[in-house]
């Protein structure tokens, strides 16, 4: 990471909280691809909200009302 790196705001006007914390989200991705301390040791895990795989639904025909 020695050169200088910028960010440009294309459209919108953004929170400096949002900047602040896609700054960084992109520090940490780009440590990470350079092989720094900094790296997660494992991968993270899934959430257990998901439900598991989507379940199939019978077809349904249009009611009449």
């Amino acid at each position: 990471m020695d050169a200088p790196l910028s960010l440009t705001v294309v459209r919108g006007t953004p929170t400096p909280e949002e900047l602040a914390a896609i700054t960084a989200v992109l520090l940490a991705r780009l440590r990470c691809a350079a092989g720094q301390d900094g790296a997660p040791e494992e991968a993270p895990r899934r959430a257990g909200w998901g439900g598991g795989r989507p379940r199939r639904r019978p077809p349904v025909g249009w009611s009449r009302g």
